[in-house]
């Protein structure tokens, strides 16, 4: 695994190719970051750091100034195995809030799905009309109930299908005409890996077989357009249902978020 895991520090967290349009993404000395169009931190992150115990506090302070001084809040993403161990303790103590640890897993995308036994009524819908859109903000307020972030979502996920329509595809399962479960799979032609997002489900509709049928057509998607590994982020509750469809665990990422106000009060 660690010659994939090294694989995928050089061509994803190390890509230098904006994901839309609007951001940048750039090399700094030993930090890849990415710039977006607003202060929001889900536009703004550190991907990828090369760091040591002695260079380490003066990159963090140096990632600081630069987001600070265009007002941007920002994610620093550290994952399990990034140098030096003691990275997670020097972000806390230049006032970032570390936001909730989740699991990054691996798939052979060239391994089959069977479909999952779903309910009558239930289907999958792949959403390709801006409006249809909509399903992704009305499904995440009611899971996460952050209205503002499901505008900023669905707003950002827009953006990215319009400037490049094959890379991304959106699908959600709909009970009736009412959608109980978003997710997207992001994978650009050539490129080694693909990725698996969202998989908000309603929490009435948990453990119904929504969750894998949405990752099961997803990864077929992936697969059509080549992609060679399937990668996710995952939650401890898509865990074990990622795990028992064969996904393998790569490392531990945990998001650590500093806002412009701290950098306004050490200042």
């Amino acid at each position: 695994m660690q010659k994939l895991l090294d694989l995928y520090d050089t061509e994803v967290r190390g890509s230098l190719v904006a994901p839309a349009p609007g951001y940048r993404a750039e090399r700094d000395g030993s930090v890849v970051r990415l710039v977006g169009p607003s202060p929001d931190p889900n536009d703004n992150a550190v991907t990828l750091t090369q760091l040591t115990e002695a260079t380490a506090d003066r990159e963090i302070a140096r990632q600081i100034s630069f987001f600070g001084a265009l007002g941007h809040a920002f994610e620093w993403k550290h994952f399990s195995h990034d140098q030096p161990a003691s990275l997670p303790d020097k972000l806390r103590a230049a006032g970032f809030e570390a936001q909730e640890s989740e699991t990054l897993v691996v798939l052979d995308a060239n391994q089959n799905f069977a479909d999952a036994d779903l309910q009558d009524g239930i289907r999958i819908k792949e959403l390709k009309d801006p409006a249809a859109l909509e399903a992704i903000g009305v499904v995440n307020t009611a899971v996460y109930g952050n209205p503002r972030h499901s505008e900023w979502l669905v707003a950002s996920i827009a953006t990215e299908k319009q400037s490049d329509p094959a890379s991304i595809r959106i699908y959600a399962a709909f009970a009736g005409d009412r959608p109980v479960s978003v997710g997207w799979v992001r994978h650009k032609r050539g490129e080694t890996f693909g990725s698996l997002w969202g998989g908000s489900t309603l929490k009435e509709w948990r453990g119904k077989g929504v969750y894998s049928a949405l990752v099961a057509v997803r990864a077929r998607a992936a697969r059509q357009q080549g992609c060679k590994w399937l990668t996710v982020d995952c939650s401890p509750m898509s865990l074990p249902i990622l795990e028992r469809r064969g996904f393998q665990r790569l490392s531990t990422t945990t998001p650590f978020v500093w806002s412009p106000k701290a950098f306004n009060r050490e200042t």
